[in-house]
């Protein structure tokens, strides 16, 4: 079950998955290239038109390059490049590159003020005297009489500090302060009434920003959007006057004596449009962005509607027929409604994005500003085709990933059949250079795909999310038994496991098609990230009441990260909502049945499937079974007994050692060095190296090195215990380094969104008890049988301070499942008997039982023939022992 680091002690022998970036078309030299395109997925009217308008953006007014990314939600994604990238080496215009995106920053910004007001740390109608007094009090303008409401409006009345440099010679090299700019501002004379597009409203919003906040809005922009959304190619550059990562470089054509040149202006240092125009991003980011925005992820629907009340643009500042709201733009299309984005331009780079009604999000970019009104006009022409062509006809087969797969492969009822017939784009893994663990999956032969599924399933037409799968196809495909999907609990990510599993699978490992799917929340699947300070929620109760107090703020401090930063998804995270994605998996990958391989909380969530889905599965294996009457926030309570017994085993383990370890000669003195090590604790933190470890979190490495017998993790174990020892008597120590990856986890946010995640699940499946007295009561009934583990097992949790409440009672699982069950007769995780109650749901399942100490044997390797001998040649021929046994 939950440990504090399961996922990175799995991945010490499996890599982590990445989905690798889809590739951009585009083909060229040092010429103007015509347009390529990825094909039309089935179903969908052609692209000619939008390949048209973006041919005559490098063709007819020869600028350098122009790219698109259309992502639509019946189509799928579809890009396209015409020209160059770099005119010196000729790579072509591609729609993956980082670009400066200038002014669609705007949007970011806003969005930020509005979540801020959203919490009430701004009001939008307060003036911005409140927030910075005296920054506006000169040269005409007051600060009392602007509006936070009228700076995201362009409504404020001031001028524009741009306006104040003669050309970019006077900025691109130089760095601003955001009050340097503001103060350029006031010496301009005063713009007149009504609408005035002014790039110094944003410099103040993000001032205002940065005041309410406590924080930089660099940072802010990163914790509540960039991270959330994991747009990977946006950043701040600062002071970084070059682009990082595969970009377009950008240029500026000049004319003289009738000769045309380009010259090179991609580095320049954008300081000087800061909140109004200085990220760097991409048009996948971009298309993600204001997919989430208009999706509802951002803002709530009362917020968002006050972002889309409107006041009529000047079309010289934009385009004709365009309205401004909060941070975005309004504009009519000829194919109906109203598409709402932002455009951006500075010196060498144009950026247009948006979405329309269909859900269909753009984005075009142009590594040249158009120089004339012809150019301009054509650059919007071919944002509205992006838009309006190539949509999938009403009533037409989705497509773009959405192609036809026979009936009797999907469940096509309730409005999702098009999320069952989708169509899968397999990729490579590797995210780029620096991915590790992308590279081993795609040194193995894995590929990886993204599955489309509905955030709401009462809502199948409503906001979807993706989830993220690997695949290993099977490599003896003359023999191939099936496809198989796996978890390894957790919850956890789970893209990572197809190499490793093959390598555990023996001979039956070939004759798969290994499937890992990223439940959502976690992983690459619409990530769950609180900004929490730990990898994980679990903390002990310590030895007192303030150490239960400390704990209790603890929880109740990551729970209300959550509740701050959740953009609508917490409330459609559940083992539910993950078994409904994983039945569209399967329909996706075109299976009438699939076989299924989960440890621990994967036990769960496959019986939870079994049940929800009945006569869908073929070969099941539960490694280490969860009993799903007892699961919820409190599945640690019951655990102290096995954890108990797991400690004494090591400890006379360890003791036999003792001239290696010094811990103590016999089993009894030991555990009393391990008691006075908490004791120690809880008077004083104890100092490894950069952490300061207390009596709430001391017991966590205990917790989470008792899962299995083995000596190299005893090692492990007897290791730490001799530094925290060390520690404990005065002397300056340094972690080992199985140590400091172990405290990184549980004292630094580094893994948030593991922990995150993993809440995220476990609270959207059963309401906690919500008093936190309820819980130290029952720590003290059990604490003098278990005074180290039952203030661990038992303690508070996020689960009590949890925002959003369990959107639907639990699966009462039951039936006939002829599943073949590995239980370990030592478990500290998920006890014995926890194993013994599932059996006992399940009719027609077998268990083979280990006697050890060790949980989810099977996944893990662990070294006994007997088990891995019995699994996998079910695995092989589909035949059940004929009755339970135990392995020796």
């Amino acid at each position: 079950m939950t440990t504090t680091h399961s996922r990175r002690r799995r991945a010490a022998r499996r890599a982590v998955a990445v989905l690798a970036a889809g590739a951009a078309i585009a083909a060229g030299a040092a010429v103007p290239a015509p347009a390529r395109a990825d094909r039309a997925p089935a179903g969908c009217a052609d692209r000619t038109a939008t390949r048209r308008a973006l041919e005559r953006m490098t063709g007819t007014h020869e600028l350098t390059g122009a790219a698109v990314r259309v992502d639509d939600p019946a189509c799928g994604t579809w890009t396209a490049g015409s020209g160059v990238a770099d005119r010196r080496t000729g790579r072509p215009m591609r729609a993956d590159l980082r670009v400066r995106v200038a002014s669609v920053t705007k949007t970011f910004t806003a969005v930020t003020l509005l979540q801020l007001a959203r919490e009430g740390r701004v009001s939008l109608d307060a003036p911005v005297e409140r927030y910075l007094p005296g920054l506006i009090d000169r040269g005409g303008y007051d600060g009392h009489k602007i509006t936070v409401r009228s700076l995201l409006r362009h409504t404020s009345g001031l001028p524009d500090h741009m306006d104040t440099f003669a050309g970019p010679e006077e900025f691109r090299d130089k760095h601003f302060e955001p009050e340097e700019l503001v103060e350029r501002a006031l010496t301009l004379p005063h713009p007149g009434p009504g609408w005035h597009y002014s790039t110094t409203n944003y410099v103040v919003a993000g001032l205002i920003a940065e005041k309410a906040s406590g924080h930089s809005l660099e940072d802010e922009v990163r914790r509540r959007i960039v991270r959330p959304l994991r747009l990977r190619d946006t950043y701040w550059p600062g002071d970084e006057t070059r682009i990082r990562g595969a970009h377009a470089r950008g240029y500026v054509r000049e004319e003289r004596d009738g000769a045309v040149r380009w010259d090179d202006f991609t580095e320049m240092n954008t300081t000087v449009a800061w909140a109004g125009g200085a990220l760097i991003s991409s048009p996948r980011d971009l298309n993600a962005f204001f997919g989430a925005l208009m999706g509802g992820r951002l803002l709530p629907p009362a917020m968002l509607a006050q972002m889309k009340q409107t006041v009529p643009a000047d079309p010289d500042r934009i385009w004709e027929g365009a309205a401004y709201g909060l941070g975005l733009i309004g504009t009519p299309l000829r194919c109906g409604g109203t598409w709402w984005g932002h455009a951006g331009g500075i010196e060498s780079y144009v950026t247009v994005s948006g979405v329309a009604p269909s859900g269909r999000r753009v984005t075009v970019d142009l590594n040249e500003n158009p120089s004339t009104k012809e150019a301009f006009d054509d650059q919007m022409r071919l944002v509205e085709t992006a838009f309006c062509d190539g949509a999938a006809k009403p009533g037409a087969a989705p497509a773009a990933g959405l192609s036809a797969a026979p009936a009797a492969y999907t469940s096509g009822k309730g409005g999702l059949a098009r999320f069952y017939r989708q169509r899968l784009d397999w990729k490579a893994c590797t995210l780029g250079p620096g991915d590790g663990t992308g590279k081993e999956l795609d040194e193995a032969g894995a590929r990886c795909a993204g599955v489309t599924v509905p955030l709401d399933y009462r809502r199948p037409d409503g906001r979807t999310i993706t989830i993220a799968i690997s695949r290993l196809k099977a490599s003896d495909p003359a023999h191939r038994i099936g496809t198989m999907i796996l978890n390894g609990g957790g919850p956890g990510p789970a893209i990572d496991m197809p190499p490793y599993m093959r390598s555990v699978m023996g001979k039956a490992g070939p004759r798969y098609d290994l499937v890992g799917m990223d439940p959502r929340s976690l992983g690459r699947s619409a990530g769950v990230d609180c900004g929490w300070p730990s990898g994980t929620w679990i903390r002990s109760a310590g030895e007192s009441r303030r150490s239960f107090d400390r704990a209790t703020a603890f929880a109740k401090d990551l729970a209300g990260r959550c509740a701050r930063t959740d953009s609508g998804v917490l409330q459609h995270v559940s083992t539910r909502n993950i078994a409904r994605d994983m039945d569209i998996v399967r329909g996706a990958l075109g299976e009438r049945k699939v076989s299924y391989n989960g440890a621990s909380y994967g036990t769960y969530l496959g019986s939870v499937y079994a049940t929800m889905f009945p006569g869908r599965l073929d070969r099941v294996i539960l490694d280490s079974s969860v009993d799903p009457t007892g699961y919820g926030p409190r599945l640690l309570a019951g655990a102290e007994g096995a954890n108990d017994h797991a400690l004494g085993a090591w400890a006379a383990w360890a003791a036999r050692r003792d001239a290696a370890y010094g811990l103590g000669g016999t089993r009894a003195e030991v555990l009393g060095t391990v008691r006075a090590l908490v004791r120690a604790a809880a008077e004083k933190p104890l100092a490894v190296g950069k952490y300061r470890v207390d009596d709430t979190v001391l017991p966590d490495v205990l917790f989470d090195n008792l899962g299995t017998d083995e000596d190299q993790p005893r090692d492990v174990l007897a290791r730490s215990l001799r530094v925290f020892a060390k520690a404990a008597a005065g002397q300056s120590v340094q972690p080992t380094e199985e140590l400091d990856d172990e405290l990184a986890f549980l004292l630094t946010g580094a893994e948030s969104v593991y922990g995150s995640g993993q809440s995220a699940i476990i609270c959207g499946d059963a309401a906690a008890p919500r008093d936190p007295e309820s819980y130290r009561r029952d720590i003290e009934r059990n604490r003098a049988a278990s005074p180290l583990f039952a203030p661990l097992t038992r303690n508070v949790n996020p689960c009590a301070f949890w925002p959003v409440r369990p959107a639907e009672r639990p699966t009462e699982v039951g039936g006939r499942l002829p599943a073949l069950m590995v239980a370990a007769t030592g478990d500290t995780r998920t006890t014995y008997p926890s194993n013994q109650a599932l059996h006992r749901l399940l009719r027609g399942s077998r268990m083979v039982t280990l006697d050890a100490d060790v949980h989810a044997p099977y996944q893990r390797g662990y070294p006994n023939s007997c088990v891995m001998e019995t699994v996998n040649d079910y695995l092989l021929t589909g035949r059940l022992p004929a009755r339970d046994f135990t392995c020796d």
